[in-house]
């Protein structure tokens, strides 16, 4: 794998996307319906009053933002 092909799998794909509730900012990517990938910054960690301490940090209020996204076109599925 090129760096180029490397930074496109990393970084592709991703939008922004704020929490409704805590307005914590992490960046999103929908491959399908079930399959949900989102890259969380120290400031969104930090900001998130529910995020959970598991292997993979998760919150279900930004959970319930991404499939309003998904709802309203605001955020695609890939």
């Amino acid at each position: 794998m090129t760096l180029t092909e490397r930074q496109e799998y990393l970084e592709g794909g991703f939008t922004e996307l704020s929490c409704a509730r805590c307005d914590a900012l992490v960046r999103v990517r929908k491959s399908s319906l079930q399959q949900t990938s989102v890259q969380w910054t120290t400031q969104a960690a930090g900001r998130c009053p529910r995020k959970l301490n598991a292997l993979v940090p998760t919150c279900p209020d930004l959970r319930d933002s991404i499939e309003r996204a998904v709802k309203l076109g605001t955020l695609g599925v890939a």
